[in-house]
């Protein structure tokens, strides 16, 4: 039996022997998804090197004349690209033939044929353990945001302000319009997307990369009652990964939405009546996300939350640092959703709080849409995700986190 370790040395080998183009595409160490991104590299390299094995063996199974019969299965299976479909043609015709307890190549198929479906399963588990574990260093560092919340700087900033106001005001300056300070909606939004749309993209990744591994759970596990669906599972493994390739933050998270309301949140039927077979496949996902302990919901609203959390540190670091009464209307705007933000944090039980913040949002989302605004996007994805983020669902986010923590 080969230990996991081992196996993972050999891959690695394999990996910087036959592919160092690789090299440059990989995550710097720091990131999140490093170890993800490895075992996605290693596991693409250990099956690529398993299908040309397939297809070697495939190809001699097809010269052999004892199996003349099986021409065009052996040449669909060899043009497949599922793996699972070359293994189990050649285990059909090899259970077929007559052979003794002392055919040695028999038994060494047979027994690798168990080694490379031990290796997928393995690596498969490798890589959920890592996503599970950087999901919940993501959900613990959210969580410290409940714990130790920032406003003590944010007060002193105030106290700063008004004290300097108030000078201002006596020596009578605020009045002037020389000294005021003015903000570009533009140039703010386009620099505010600069700086979210990589983490952004990548919560996005990470939940359609779940979302991903269930349907890869029901299409391994080769449900009887799916047998219809197979075509409609591999659909939509397809459009997941065209969602995970989409380079644009925006139009990935309208991809994700739009796949979600397909497949996700479907009505069902009155009671009694028959399901429909996109109704059942649903029901086969949220079995596997029992079977998981996942909570779909409870993840997108952290995932939420962990948006505005990073829009929120670059909004306040984007705006004016000198006193807000110097600002001009736009500056005010974007201050005081800043402050509404901070403000509902400390007291999220607060539906007044929460309100006020959303209120705002809507306010600054339907002003960049009346003006025509460039970068309108990033507002309307700010404003969706704090309409997600409301007093109720906070303090589900805030009981998690206790029972997490």
């Amino acid at each position: 039996m080969f230990n996991l370790s081992l196996l993972f040395c050999c891959l690695l080998l394999w990996l910087v022997a036959e592919a160092p183009a690789r090299e440059s595409t990989l995550s710097p160490l720091n990131a999140k998804d490093y170890q993800l991104d490895f075992l996605r590299a290693l596991a693409d390299q250990a099956e690529q090197r398993a299908e040309l094995s397939l297809n070697d063996y495939l190809q001699q199974l097809e010269r052999n004349a004892s199996y003349g019969n099986y021409t065009e299965q052996l040449a669909a299976a060899r043009a497949s690209h599922k793996l699972q479909s070359k293994v189990l043609l050649i285990k059909q015709l090899l259970d077929a033939e007559q052979h003794t307890q002392l055919d040695l190549e028999h038994t060494c198929v047979l027994r690798n044929l168990v080694f490379l479906s031990r290796l997928k399963q393995q690596l498969r588990a490798t890589r959920d353990a890592s996503a599970q574990e950087i999901r919940q260093l993501r959900v613990h560092h959210l969580c410290q945001q409940f714990e130790r919340p920032v406003a003590g700087q944010r007060r002193e900033r105030l106290i700063n302000e008004h004290t300097l106001g108030a000078a201002l005001e006596q020596l009578n300056v605020t009045h002037s319009t020389t000294n005021t300070t003015s903000l570009d909606l533009t140039h703010f939004g386009q620099q505010l997307y600069e700086r979210v749309k990589l983490s952004g993209a990548e919560i996005i990744d990470n939940y359609v990369f779940i979302l991903r591994g269930l349907l890869q759970d029901i299409l391994d596990a080769e449900h009887a009652d799916l047998a219809d669906n197979i075509t409609q599972l591999e659909r939509s493994l397809q459009q997941l990964d065209k969602m995970l390739a989409i380079p644009d933050f925006f139009d990935k998270r309208q991809s994700v939405y739009a796949f979600l309301e397909r497949h996700i949140n479907l009505d069902y039927e009155q009671p009694g009546q028959t399901l429909s077979s996109e109704q059942h496949l649903t029901e086969q996902l949220l079995e596997q996300l029992k079977a998981k302990g996942l909570d779909l919901f409870v993840i997108f609203l952290f995932s939420n939350f962990e948006f505005l959390e990073q829009v929120h540190e670059h909004w306040s670091q984007l705006l004016p640092q000198t006193p807000s009464l110097l600002y001009d209307d736009t500056s005010r705007q974007l201050y005081d959703i800043q402050q509404h933000y901070e403000t509902f944090k400390l007291d999220t039980e607060s539906s007044a709080k929460y309100e006020a913040y959303t209120a705002a949002l809507r306010r600054l989302h339907e002003r960049t849409v009346e003006q025509g605004q460039q970068n309108h996007h990033i507002f309307e994805m700010v404003n969706n995700a704090a309409q997600n983020v409301g007093s109720v669902t906070f303090n589900m986010i805030k009981a998690k986190c206790k029972e997490l923590l």
